[in-house]
């Protein structure tokens, strides 16, 4: 009786038809493309970010140098020259740094008369003289305009008020 234990009928199993294989063919490809397109999807909204944030931040630097240099010529104005030329200092290191690589055309000519003209500033402000102030408005408004043209002001900057 030890040997009473039969083997199990073998069941068949159909194998799967070639309609079965052609729809899963079909919904794998579906899926594949899909993941393709939100792929693709994803990257650009990435690039069209990465360029909103690098538009962004030109502005804000320019927004900077233009805070800073209003700043030396309201000390000037207010006969402080020394606070005066420190500010007109950091000025145009920062125009020459951050804002004159990311121009192109006459915005960067017009940059690149600003600073020309630094060392002239920077001594007259050194000096007291009282013209200092009348010549620091007058690269102010040269400022203002070059970054309106080079259309790095904020009213240009999507999301800005």
């Amino acid at each position: 009786m030890a040997n009473d234990t039969k083997p199990s009928p073998a069941v068949d199993t159909p194998s799967p038809s070639p309609h079965r294989w052609r729809s899963a063919f079909w919904i794998g490809t579906a899926a594949l493309l899909g993941l393709v397109a939100g792929v693709l999807l994803q990257y650009a909204q990435l690039d069209r970010a990465r360029r909103q944030v690098a538009d962004t931040s030109a502005a804000l630097q320019a927004a900077r140098l233009e805070a800073t240099l209003s700043a030396a010529v309201i000390e000037a104005q207010s006969g402080r020259f020394e606070v005066a030329r420190r500010h007109a200092s950091d000025f145009y290191t920062g125009l020459q740094r951050r804002l004159l690589p990311v121009l192109n055309g006459a915005p960067q000519g017009d940059v690149r008369t600003m600073l020309a003209e630094r060392d002239s500033i920077i001594t007259s402000l050194a000096r007291n003289d009282p013209a200092s102030p009348g010549t620091l408005t007058g690269v102010l408004e040269r400022l203002r305009e070059t970054i309106h043209r080079a259309a790095l002001d904020s009213s240009n900057v999507p999301g800005a008020p």
